[in-house]
């Protein structure tokens, strides 16, 4: 089974530009699956093993997609993607090694490196829990 990486951005060029970077980085290694708003993300049915975040959507502002984002945190790593002058570092502070503040758009050296390095101890842990307890990652995983 597939990692699958959810994306919270509404800003069309963002979006767009993100999803580019993450098929030349991960090609079709991944299942891709954007959100334009919070409520669409929060009304998921579905898991997924790794959040990408912006702070400031079209129906949340960055403290109320913040606090979603500490509780999401909990059981699925989230990468923040914003402009927010002290949201991403303060979130990150909060919860090391579940919350990364990285560049903007799937762009730079720290965002490669996270996602990369979660998606191998996703693909690590699936393969350990698939042998060890019959489940796959995703009923492992917490409710988008």
């Amino acid at each position: 089974m597939k990692p699958v990486i959810f994306c919270l951005e509404d800003f069309e060029i963002h979006r767009s530009l993100l999803e580019l970077n993450l098929r030349q980085l991960l090609g079709e290694t991944v299942t891709l699956q954007f959100f334009r708003s919070l409520a669409q993300l929060k009304n998921c049915p579905t898991r997924c093993d790794v959040l990408i975040a912006d702070l400031n959507v079209t129906d949340s502002h960055a403290e109320e997609t913040a606090e979603f984002l500490r509780m999401f945190a909990v059981h699925t790593p989230v990468i923040i993607q914003s402009s927010e002058a002290h949201w991403p570092q303060q979130l990150e502070a909060e919860h090391p090694g579940r919350i990364v503040a990285a560049e903007k758009a799937g762009q730079g050296p720290r965002f490669e490196y996270t996602l990369l390095a979660w998606l191998q101890t996703i693909r690590r842990g699936t393969t350990k829990k698939n042998s060890e307890l019959g489940f796959p990652l995703s009923t492992l995983n917490g409710p988008c």
